[in-house]
C-alpha cells in the first residue's frame, strides 16, 4: 500500500512562534558584548605594544647629532676594499663599499686603519675618516655623509686617506675597524 502524500499529519509537535522583537533584543545585546570585548581587547594590545616599543631618546632635542661609541664591530661592514697609491707619495687610499647595519643614520665615521709587516707584527695604527664618494668611485665627494646620511642597510662607496705609510709595510690591503660614528 502506498500512502498518499496529501494527507495532512496529526501528529505535529506543538510548535511556538517567537516574537520578532525577543530575538532582535537577543542578537543587540550579543552583538554589543562582542563589540566591547574586541575593543578591549584591541586596546589591551595597543597598550603593551606602547609599552614595549623602544622609545627615541627622552633628553635628545630634534635634529641634534649624537655620537655613539660602537659597542659592537657589526654596525658597519666593509667590503670590495682596494689600495691605491697617488704618484710620488707615502699616501695610500684604502677605498670600498660600507654598508650600514646598524638602526641609526650615520652621518660621519672614524675608522681605525692597522699597517703589518711581512711577519703579521702590527707596524702602526692610523685614525683618518671615511670621505664620501661618487656612485663611479672615482670623485671624492666633500660632506657626502653629513649631507646624505646612510640609512639602516644602505651601502656606499667611501675612501680613507692615509697620509705616512710604514716603509716596511707589507702592502696587503690594512685591516680596518670603525672608531667613532656621528648619527643621528
Amino acid at each position: 500500500m502506498a500512502t498518499n502524500p496529501r494527507t495532512t499529519i496529526s501528529d505535529r509537535p506543538q510548535l511556538s512562534v517567537v516574537e520578532a522583537g525577543r530575538r532582535a533584543k537577543q542578537m543587540k545585546a550579543s552583538s554589543l558584548k562582542r563589540r566591547l570585548l574586541s575593543t578591549a581587547i584591541a586596546l589591551s594590545v595597543l597598550a603593551l605594544v606602547l609599552r614595549y616599543l623602544p622609545t627615541q631618546t627622552r633628553n635628545a632635542q630634534a635634529g641634534e647629532t649624537q655620537t655613539f661609541a660602537l659597542e659592537s664591530p657589526t654596525d658597519l661592514h666593509f667590503s670590495g676594499l682596494q689600495v691605491t697609491r697617488p704618484l710620488a707619495s707615502d699616501a695610500i687610499y684604502v677605498d670600498g663599499m660600507v654598508t650600514n647595519k646598524g638602526v641609526e643614520r650615520v652621518k660621519a665615521a672614524t675608522a681605525q686603519v692597522d699597517f703589518y709587516d711581512t711577519h703579521g707584527a702590527l707596524l702602526a695604527s692610523v685614525t683618518a675618516p671615511l670621505v664620501g664618494m661618487s656612485h663611479e668611485g672615482t670623485d671624492i665627494v666633500g660632506n657626502e655623509f653629513a649631507r646624505h646620511p646612510i640609512g639602516p642597510n644602505e651601502m656606499r662607496f667611501f675612501r680613507v686617506a692615509v697620509e705616512n705609510v710604514p716603509a716596511n709595510w707589507n702592502h696587503e690591503i690594512p685591516d680596518l675597524k670603525i672608531t667613532e660614528l656621528k648619527a643621528e
